[in-house]
């Protein structure tokens, strides 16, 4: 069951697109020379797959910039010359930790990158230098693997759009904590620089020709440096391999291959005696896949093929009117989760993504409105020595039916759902005790009807 390889990449194109109003982006395509930049340039990327938001400061100076979890700083403007940089992220107590320093000897026109990578309880800095250029209709390409297998090396191949792996170019290989920077097959008088164009991008094992990581059709439309990086997938889907693509700002483009699987995982919110039966459709109705859950159970995370599917609900004596032909679409290398609820006598259900940021120190928490009384519903993480006035973290206006996602620090909170009224008066609906967010989960809370007593509850899944 394939949906059209470009269909599951719209976040890709979105994030591509967003580049074109970031000054950043390097060489616009007009002419000059490589003294257009005149500055040294810094960039941090976050390629540890069981690590925190990691932020960088000059020593004994100001802070930079951050990046979580496969992404990178923005592009950092600075003077050349030494630089000792110190690395750091914050506890559950919101107190710094020191990862590591580092010493950068920064130059006029190069960009310098430094990579994190590795388990994050041994971090791995890998810092790598190039000199920037002013290029017209044309663009460099580079990449370089974080995977915490340092010994996985792929051959990249790379092919015009429309063109199978069979007329694709061999460019080089991908190793571990080494950029590589590649030769365009048809560079020209003007340019030995890639063309902007459409390309679709292959990855072998070194030495076969058996595809193993197929791109959609790229467009590689800025005259620029672009840097592919070959790293783990974390969060809530722990088994594959994502290629970024990084420019010169901090908005990077995660690339999955077109044959990855999804997965998804069903909670069941129905105050009934009678367990929901629901079914996921695809293009066969006979491989239809049916999971039965009692009033409050979540099913484990089921992978399926890309696609699109139907959703069917129902129970089995019929005192809550079925549910037919719900759309899901569930894409490549996602997770999705799947409430089922009741709304006016009848099975509903509410979908969201679930994040693919590690969560071994900061925990994703999709919070969801599941009482039609309220039209939004403020949550408040408190911990100890907070008040909601005081709280750090809150997800405010969660409208009915509605997700809105926070992430927080692994720690013990008290979550209270308040409702606020036109007068701005404060009306408590639920308030769980104190509640360890302790575990590598994807974390989901909801506020539901409460059985049998006409009041509220907050329900945690992870």
């Amino acid at each position: 069951m394939k949906t059209s390889v470009f269909y599951g990449y719209i976040r890709c194109a979105c994030l591509l697109y967003l580049l074109t109003i970031l000054s950043a982006c390097g060489g616009s395509g007009g002419s000059g020379d490589d003294n257009d930049y005149n500055e040294a340039y810094l960039q941090f990327y976050n390629g540890s797959p069981n690590g925190a938001t990691v932020y960088v400061k000059e020593l004994d100076g100001s802070d930079l910039s951050s990046a979580q979890f496969g992404d990178s700083s923005a592009l950092i403007s600075l003077e050349k010359g030494d630089i000792e940089l110190e690395f750091y992220r914050y506890d559950a107590d919101d107190k710094k930790v020191v990862i590591d320093t580092l010493s950068v000897n920064l130059k006029e026109s190069h960009k310098t990158m430094v990579f994190l990578s590795g388990d994050f309880s041994a971090p791995v800095f890998t810092t790598e230098q190039f000199k920037r250029e002013t290029m017209e209709d044309h663009f460099r390409l580079m990449a370089m693997s974080v995977m915490l297998d340092d010994t996985k090396e792929y051959d990249l191949y790379m092919s015009e759009a429309g063109d199978p792996f069979e007329a694709a170019n061999m460019l080089g290989t991908i190793v571990a904590g080494q950029l590589t920077e590649y030769d365009y097959w048809n560079g020209d008088a003007d340019s030995k620089d890639f063309n902007e164009d459409e390309y679709t991008i292959y990855l072998t094992e070194p030495g076969s020709t058996e595809v193993v990581f197929e791109t959609p059709t790229i467009k590689f439309e800025y005259s620029t440096e672009y840097v592919l990086v070959t790293r783990d997938i974390s969060g809530a889907i722990q088994n594959g391999m994502i290629l970024d693509m990084v420019l010169n700002s901090s908005v990077v483009s995660a690339i999955t291959d077109v044959d990855a699987s999804s997965q998804y995982r069903i909670y069941n919110s129905v105050q009934s005696d009678s367990p929901v039966t629901v079914k996921l459709i695809g293009d066969n109705a006979d491989e239809a896949i049916s999971i039965t859950l009692a009033a409050g159970e979540v099913s484990e995370f089921t992978e399926v093929e890309y696609g699109d599917y139907s959703i069917d609900a129902s129970v089995p004596d019929n005192s809550i009117a079925a549910l037919s032909n719900k759309l899901i679409t569930l894409n490549q290398s996602e997770s999705k989760a799947i409430v089922v609820h009741e709304e006016n006598n009848a099975l509903a259900t509410v979908t969201f993504v679930e994040s693919a940021l590690s969560q071994a120190f900061d925990k994703t928490i999709n919070f969801v409105n599941l009482v039609d009384a309220y039209s939004d519903v403020d949550f408040y993480l408190v911990r100890q020595d907070e008040t909601i006035d005081t709280a750090q973290y809150t997800a405010k206006f969660v409208e009915y039916l509605e997700t809105e996602t926070i992430v927080v620090p692994g720690d013990y909170y008290e979550i209270i759902a308040i409702h606020e009224d036109t007068n701005d008066e404060r009306y408590l609906l639920y308030r769980l005790p104190l509640y360890g967010f302790n575990e590598e989960s994807n974390y989901i809370v909801t506020l539901e009807d409460a059985e049998n007593n006409g009041g509220f509850k907050v329900t945690v899944i992870d």
